[in-house]
């Protein structure tokens, strides 16, 4: 059975992608587009922080189903 901090985890992958998506998709081109390049230097910033958080939980669940624990 999944136990809730492995789920907690896959779930915040999930949400996380779908920003990062939303990111890449959306918010640079429209604050580009708008003219407001700070804007989309701070959803770039976004989205490479949330890159970051995204590649460490998914080693957390690669490294826990290794050891049989997730």
């Amino acid at each position: 059975m999944l136990s809730d901090c492995n789920y907690d985890k896959v779930k915040l992958i999930h949400h996380l992608s779908k920003m990062i998506s939303f990111i890449d998709r959306h918010a640079v081109s429209d604050a580009e587009k708008d003219g407001h390049p700070l804007c989309a230097e701070e959803y770039k910033e976004l989205r490479a922080d949330l890159e970051k958080h995204v590649g460490k939980l998914s080693l957390a669940v690669k490294g826990l189903s290794k050891e049989d624990k997730f």
